[in-house]
Order: structure tokens, then sequence, then C-alpha cells
């Protein structure tokens, strides 16, 4: 059964996905100019704390829930995963994906806002579901969406997370499901909060937990700074198939190193899935350079950079100390064994346990977020209280389940949330080439 799992897996990311992702991305990129590299630092100005209409967000504050979908367990965990499973090849081909599919997330947000939807209470709601429906006239895709999005939440968004963290927290004597069922608390505090408690936590705890782990994982390669320029060697001769892969690496071909990379980018990054989308939709703070749906889209290209920042590091981290090849290791447990040969100290690794803490709470949050607009795109509003309280209830799940079941789950989700998404981004792609163009290159 679980080889038929992986072979399902392996022929949806090879065959179509990836392809589809590779086209896709390179064919924005083009179009836009290669937006994502250009205007990184234009993305950085806009960002601004102010909203401009009541019941609102900031952009502040969505960059923040994106950054708290984007910094979990996947830019930790997923990249121990990437390199035990794709060898450090897996950490170049994960660097192409988040360069090509940020031009994926700049179109994303432009069309969320474009279509977006207005409440009665005056507050904003958007995402893939309602470009899909109301721009492309698809409204069964729209509702598949909806669909994998939810699914994707409480794999990816909810029992990934919780269970990347209860590895090394039962390493450490805690019992996975006092873990578990503390998450929950916290979880449910927040999300049936509404959108005001969302906003205030991700925008609170998010800059501080980045700062914080890339400030350490900085340190960290500092001490072992002779080790940089041959580690960065050993990932690009393993992406082009110059070194095979060994020690605990399942994988030895350009492939394997591709498909892994690829999907623990997709994970890390969420380019291409359509969150970004969501999370952008409600901001109404005013930008004076440009109109609103263009300010977001150019907005939402920081974001992978972040990310990229990240990923890169924790891969340094992992490669540097050696432990990525170690078969007896296996997800987090790995990233806290670095730490503690990196300092050279036994409790090196609660600087992990205390990241991924915050990254997993994070993520879960804007995963929860995202699930409810999903929700009530496809059921009403009214149904999205009920579901939070499922979404609660599932978290404590997460502490106790196959580490490889939840991944593979996981990915299938992914995977079918970024086809789906790609056929808006695909089917109105006119419209936002032919709107960027007119603001952003005007012809003289």
């Amino acid at each position: 059964m679980t080889t038929l799992m992986d072979l399902f897996k392996e022929y949806l990311s090879l065959l179509v996905a990836i392809p589809a992702i590779l086209l896709a991305g390179s064919y924005f990129s083009y179009r836009l100019r290669w937006i994502q590299l250009t205007h990184v630092g234009k993305a950085l100005k806009l960002i601004t704390p102010r909203k401009k209409e009541k019941g609102g967000l900031s952009s502040l504050s969505a960059v923040a829930a994106v950054l708290g979908g984007n910094l979990g367990t996947g830019n930790v965990a997923g990249v121990a995963v990437a390199l035990s499973m794709g060898g450090p090849g897996a950490l170049f081909w994960m660097w192409i994906m988040a360069i090509l599919t940020a031009s994926l997330k700049y179109a994303g947000c432009f069309l969320s806002v474009k279509y977006r939807h207005r409440n009665e209470d005056g507050t904003y709601i958007g995402g893939p579901m309602y470009y899909l429906h109301k721009g492309l006239k698809r409204p069964f895709i729209a509702k598949l969406f909806c669909l994998f999005t939810v699914l994707a939440a409480l794999t990816g968004g909810n029992l990934v997370q919780v269970n990347s963290l209860a590895l090394p927290l039962k390493n450490a004597g805690v019992e996975p499901l006092t873990f578990g069922a503390l998450m929950a608390v916290l979880v449910a505090c927040t999300i049936l909060g509404g959108m005001k408690r969302f906003s205030a936590v991700v925008s609170s705890v998010v800059p501080f937990m980045a700062i914080g782990y890339i400030g350490a994982c900085l340190f960290l390669i500092g001490l072992h700074s002779e080790k940089i320029v041959p580690t960065f060697s050993l990932i690009i001769e393993s992406a082009i198939g110059l070194k095979p892969i060994a020690g605990g690496a399942l994988g030895c071909g350009i492939f394997q190193a591709m498909k892994t990379g690829f999907d623990r980018a997709l994970f890390a990054t969420e380019s291409g899935l359509g969150l970004a989308p969501i999370l952008h939709a409600p901001v109404t703070s005013p930008s004076v350079d440009y109109p609103n749906k263009v300010t977001q889209g150019i907005i939402s290209i920081f974001s992978p950079v972040v990310v990229t920042v990240v990923v890169t590091l924790t891969g340094l981290v992992l490669l540097m100390t050696g432990v990525w090849s170690d078969p007896a290791l296996e997800s987090t447990n790995q990233c806290t064994e670095a730490f503690c040969l990196g300092f050279n100290h036994p409790n090196a690794g609660i600087l992990v346990l205390v990241t991924l803490f915050f990254f997993a709470f994070t993520t879960t949050l804007t995963w929860a977020f995202c699930a409810d607009r999903a929700i009530e795109f496809a059921l009403g509003k009214k149904a999205v209280k009920a579901f939070q309280i499922f979404f609660v209830c599932v978290v404590p799940v997460g502490s106790i389940l196959s580490v490889s079941f939840v991944w593979w789950l996981m990915d299938i989700c992914l995977n079918v949330m970024l086809l789906l998404n790609l056929v808006g981004l695909i089917g109105l792609r006119k419209e936002i080439f032919s709107k960027t163009k007119e603001i952003l290159w005007p012809e003289k």
C-alpha cells in the first residue's frame, strides 16, 4: 500500500506538477519582466502598517500572515526531509522553484484583489476561488479548490505542524498528546477571535521569530565559516548530477533531487498555491503609487525572499554539521541535533524547539484562516464556526500520526491546489499582463 501511495505521488509530481509549475513560472516571469527580482525593493517600500477602511487588513498584517504561513516546519523540518530524500542538490532546486513561482504569487494577488467580494460588514474576502468563479466563470473548479484548500489546511497546516514539533518534544520528555492539547487551546483562542485577533497575533509574533531564527543560524554558520564554500559546491554538484548522493539519502539522481526540492519548496513558499491571494484580499492600505491590485501583487513577492533566506540557512546548518545523512534521525530531530553539534552544546537544540513552536503555531493559524475563507465561499459564513471547532479538535491528532503518511497526504493536496490555481492564472493571464504593463511599464 505504501509503495502505491509513493508511486502515485511520484508520478503526480514528476509528470504533472513539476512540468506545469516550471512552464507556468518561467512564462509568467518572462511576461512580467522578472518582477520578483526587479521589484523587491519596491515591495519593501510599499509595506505599510496603515489600513484605510475599518475591518480591513494593513499590508504589514498581510505580509506577516503570509510569512506566518510560509515560515513553518516546512522551512526547518521540510528542509531536513528534502536533504534526506533528495540529497544536497534538493536545496538548489528549492531555490529555483522559489524564484520562478514568486511571479505566480504576484499574479494570484493581482487577481484576488480585482475579483474580491465585499461582505455586509464592509470586510473584503478573496482568493483563487473568487477569480475562478467570477473571472473565469468556472464555479465547479472554484469549489474544488476550496475542498483541497481545506484538506491541505488539515494536513500541511495542522497535522504536519504538530507532528514535526511533537517528535523532538517527545525526546525531551514531553508527552505528544499533552503538547497537542496545549497547541489546540492556543489555536482555539486565536482563530475563534476572528480576523482582528488573528492579525494582531501574527503581526506581533512573526517578525521576532524570523529575526531570532535567522540570527541563530548566521551565528552558527559563522562558527564554521571554513565549510561555507565546500557546502555550496556540494549543493551545486549534487543538483546537476556531478556528485552522487550518499549517506541517508534515498535517491541518487538529479530527478530525485528536483522532485524533492519542488515538493518542499512548494510547501515552504506556497507560491502558486493560492494562500497569499486569500491573505492579501482583505488589505485596504492606501498607496499613492499604484492601484491596490498591483500594490498587493508587488508586496507579495517579498515573502518568498525571506523564505528563501530561511530555507538556505537551515540547509547550510544541516549540511555543515553533517546530520542530513544520518539515517537514525528524521525530520525535526535532524535540526535539533545540528544545533547541538554546531554550537557544541547538548542543550542548543532548545533554540530549534522554541523557533519551531512559534513557526508551527503561526502556520497553523494562517492555514486555518485560509480554510475559513474556503468554507465561507463553498458553504456560507454560518459553516465557518463549526469548521473552526473541528479544526481545533484535529490539532492533537497530529502528535501521534505516522510522519510519512502525513507528509504524503499533504503533498497530494498541495499539488492539486497548485494545478487548480494555475487554471485560473493561465485563463486570466491577459488581464494580468495588460494591466501590469499599463501601470508599471507604460508605453512612451
